[in-house]
């Protein structure tokens, strides 16, 4: 995450350079490089389709 005109993006305050938006969620040692992990981002989407429905015209 990235800090836009000075205003946190974590809490209700301006920025103070924590970079604690920059953390990973995951393995706090480690800067976030948005691999989409703490978000369980699958590579594939899936939709299960119950039944099709035509228009008899």
């Amino acid at each position: 995450m990235k800090k836009q005109d000075n205003v946190c993006v974590l809490y209700d305050r301006e920025c103070i350079g924590c970079l604690e938006c920059e953390t990973c969620d995951l393995n706090p040692s480690k800067t976030c490089d948005n691999c989409g992990k703490c978000l369980n981002i699958q590579d594939d989407a899936v939709i299960k389709i119950d039944k099709i429905i035509l228009n008899d015209e």
